[in-house]
């Protein structure tokens, strides 16, 4: 073989140089820059950093592939010869930008170098084609490795999955069962109990469990998660249970995965119970704080489990975990206090937020008109006004019914020129539009409301209540 200069780079330096270093001045010098005759060996540090894509700070992608090509032709021109690792690197490096041009680019130099069957970089570019959309390609590819291993055939069964073909997901992993020289490994359960969860398999979701418990992956926290899931989708939540008491620590996912179970089935009290259950148990601090507040709130709104919720935020405040003024936990506190009718406790919580979204303020107008505070909902959309935030539908909706049920004429006007103003397509929602017709007509001004109901049907799409038709008659 040939023989590398004493000075050059091992390929691990020179992936190095892909992944994290600041542009060259290659494209402006062709002469190589000069390097010291001795490079200290790579730690595993130096490589992990060559591995994972750039941070957002970094220099332009195009930039930096162009540059990463650059020095693979210098690497060619001293005679070095590139290893798998490093071409991996790069093909990754594309696949998680999606960049198909590139991609393709780094594809041929590899195919060139005679690595493009390599298991490592083979099982990159499946990976890479499919995530650009080029599921063909990726399946071609796949098709033509000469020895695929467990990470091909999972990278391959994923690809199907999540490009929305878990039944043809199912037939690669009965192939791969097929193949006696590969052994199934925990991720790629995880990824067959997903396809079955999708096409509501449970005859092949019971098989894969028989195969996870022979392979002994049923403690892998994501193969468990994943069983509870499949037989929960597929109607058998005492089943998801039995995985889920089996488990002694059940993680994160693990108790996730069952509370989703209950509320996909309908079972809100069991769901309920489970929550409670989390937080009182021993584990509960542990578990609750990784669970996440924001997601057991969550099942309380979905529930409007009142109850529950309170029982939650007093232990947010017991483990000391304050929601601030920022987090999620304090919003989604806002918007379970909020369908629960508590508006004073809502009110609190939302005056602390320092961020505060379109959505938050639409909670607070609609929570006060439904609780018949049409005063206090005109003052919060008032307030929104001198806000960052410019009002959405839901929004101005709100604040229209708060002006219909206190016949404020005046108030509705203005509300109705600075959506007009600010969003410019108004008419051409039909909340907004039967909320201005219904206020119109009830007020009196017929001519505006039949204007309104002149617009074409296809920028209003009028939904008004007996009252307001009976005001304008000769509109029917």
């Amino acid at each position: 073989g040939r023989s590398s200069p004493p000075w050059s780079p091992s390929s691990q330096m020179a992936a190095a140089v892909f992944a994290s270093a600041p542009p060259t001045s290659l494209q402006k010098n062709p002469v190589a820059p000069r390097l010291p005759r001795q490079l200290p060996r790579p730690r595993a540090a130096a490589h992990s950093r060559a591995s994972r894509a750039p941070a957002p700070g970094d220099w332009p992608f195009e930039q930096r592939m162009r540059e990463s090509l650059a020095v693979l032709d210098l690497m060619q021109a001293r005679s070095m010869d590139p290893d798998p690792a490093l071409f991996s690197t790069l093909i990754q490096s594309c696949s998680d930008a999606g960049s198909l041009e590139f991609g393709r680019v780094v594809h041929h130099r590899a195919a060139r170098c005679g690595l493009g069957g390599d298991p490592l970089v083979a099982n990159c570019l499946v990976a890479m084609y499919a995530k650009c959309g080029h599921l063909g390609t990726a399946r071609r590819l796949f098709d033509e490795m000469p020895h695929k291993n467990v990470v091909s055939w999972t990278t391959a069964i994923s690809m199907y999955l999540h490009a929305g073909f878990p039944l043809d997901a199912l037939d690669l992993y009965r192939s791969m069962k097929a193949d006696p020289t590969v052994m199934p490994n925990a991720f790629t359960y995880t990824v067959a109990l997903n396809c079955c969860a999708r096409t509501g398999d449970l005859e092949m979701g019971v098989a894969i469990h028989q195969d996870v418990v022979r392979d002994r992956c049923d403690l892998d926290e994501f193969v468990v998660a994943a069983l509870i899931d499949m037989y929960a989708k597929c109607g058998r939540v005492d089943n998801a249970r039995k995985v889920f008491d089996g488990v002694r620590n059940p993680k994160v996912v693990a108790c996730t995965a069952m509370v989703d179970g209950y509320n996909g089935n309908g079972k809100a009290r069991e769901a309920m119970a489970l929550v409670r259950r989390i937080v009182r148990s021993s584990q509960g601090t542990k578990v609750v704080r990784e669970l996440g507040f924001p997601t057991l709130i969550r099942f309380c709104i979905m529930e409007m489990a009142l109850r529950q919720g309170q029982e939650i935020h007093a232990a947010i405040i017991k483990f000391g975990a304050d929601p601030g003024t920022k987090s999620a936990t304090a919003s989604y506190l806002v918007e379970l206090y909020e369908k629960c009718d508590k508006m004073a406790t809502a009110h609190w919580l939302f005056d602390r937020l320092e961020a505060k979204n379109a959505d938050l303020w639409a909670r607070m107008v609609i929570g006060y008109v439904r609780n018949g505070c049409h005063k206090e909902a005109l003052r919060v959309y008032s307030e929104m006004l001198f806000s960052d935030v410019e009002p959405n539908t839901f929004v101005v909706s709100g604040a229209l019914k708060a002006c219909i049920a206190l016949m404020a004429l005046e108030e509705g006007k203005q509300i109705h020129g600075r959506a007009v103003k600010v969003a410019r397509v108004v008419l051409e929602d039909s909340l907004i539009g039967s909320s201005l017709i219904e206020l119109y007509s009830k007020c009196g001004e017929h001519e505006e409301a039949c204007k309104l109901m002149r617009q074409p049907r296809k920028q209003v799409k009028v939904k008004v209540d007996g009252s307001a038709l009976q005001v304008v008659p000769s509109i029917i």
